[in-house]
């Protein structure tokens, strides 16, 4: 039987599933049950579908529960509390079953042919490691109000540098953190989700210097945009940007700009590529990323030495000498 069609979630039991996808909550309640009635419906009907609950305290684990009750192909994996956005994305993927994984987040909706359509674009192209379909972007009340800049959007064709280039100039990100169905193996091997803040932009440059990637040209997935989102920690504090991806970090002072870059290039002289291409995708790393973002670092440096003055002040304000419990002039702010 062919796998592509509706023939029910019994597939799995007799054979073992043809696609897994992955899906990370924390807190999720909100637009859950919508992401896993799309995934229940999709075309491609041997899927296992693995949630992944990083200790919410809301109705997130109890709706994915129902989802498993109702259906074999779904499961649960619980989290007594939150370790992070990098542990819970890297955990369904080692539990990954099928040749194939996706990402979907909780708040993301796959439209109906999505993953029967990447996966045959992967079965037809061997050398590929990802495919993946245009993507719409909605609102919290799933009305349209944009999409991605991916119209005609090639990953696939022209040398390892210029597929970094183009993924970096395009914002190609929703290729590895939603929406890009990958071969199970080569994203393991990649060591999955790196465990720093944007770690998925350096998954995508490591990985654009590998292996080519197919676009299905129908917009097939659908990504919501919303205030709790994770990225909107990037204007935030850099302790926050951290900790979303490391809960347990506890120095004072931290530079995930800074160390992002860092890894942005150490993809790519890392990569198994020429060394004309190594730099060549330095340079793409540099004028796409370094140049664009150029802002981000006096930031971090701002939002430290922030830090550490209204810490130190803090500090000399409950511990000033005097009954007013002010803190003693000569430990004036430096």
């Amino acid at each position: 039987m062919d796998s592509t069609q509706p023939d029910g979630p019994a597939a799995t039991t007799r054979r073992g599933p043809a696609l897994t996808v992955g899906v990370p909550v924390f807190e999720g309640e909100r637009f859950l049950e919508r992401t896993l009635t799309a995934l229940r419906d999709q075309d491609l009907a041997d899927v296992e579908v693995i949630v992944a609950d990083n200790g919410s305290t809301d109705r997130s684990a109890a709706i994915a529960d129902a989802f498993a009750a109702a259906d074999p192909r779904f499961r649960v994996l619980r989290s007594d509390r939150n370790r992070g956005v990098p542990w819970n994305w890297n955990r369904v993927l080692a539990e990954a079953s099928a040749p194939y994984f996706m990402w979907n987040g909780a708040d993301d909706v796959v439209r109906p042919a999505h993953l029967a359509r990447c996966r045959a674009a992967l079965e037809e192209r061997p050398d590929a490691t990802i495919a993946f379909s245009r993507v719409a972007l909605v609102d919290v009340d799933d009305r349209l109000v944009g999409e991605m800049d991916d119209d005609g959007l090639d990953l696939d064709t022209g040398r390892p540098s210029q597929r970094a280039r183009t993924f970096l100039a395009r914002h190609a990100y929703q290729v590895i953190g939603f929406g890009g169905v990958h071969r199970t193996d080569v994203l393991r091997r990649m060591g999955g989700l790196p465990a720093y803040y944007g770690g998925d932009v350096a998954l995508g440059v490591a990985m654009a210097l590998r292996a080519p990637w197919v676009l299905v040209p129908e917009q097939l997935f659908v990504s919501r945009r919303h205030d709790q989102q994770t990225n909107k920690v990037q204007g935030g504090d850099v302790l926050d940007q951290v900790r979303t991806y490391d809960p347990g970090f506890s120095r004072p002072v931290a530079f995930p700009q800074w160390e992002l870059l860092r890894q942005l290039f150490a993809a790519c002289l890392t990569a198994p590529v020429p060394a004309a291409e190594r730099a060549r995708a330095v340079d793409a790393v540099v004028r796409e990323w370094a140049v664009p973002n150029w802002r981000f670092y006096p930031y971090d440096v701002k939002r430290n030495l922030v830090r550490l003055v209204r810490g130190r002040y803090a500090g000399a304000y409950h511990s000033g000498s005097g009954s007013s419990g002010r803190p003693d002039p000569a430990e004036g702010i430096a």
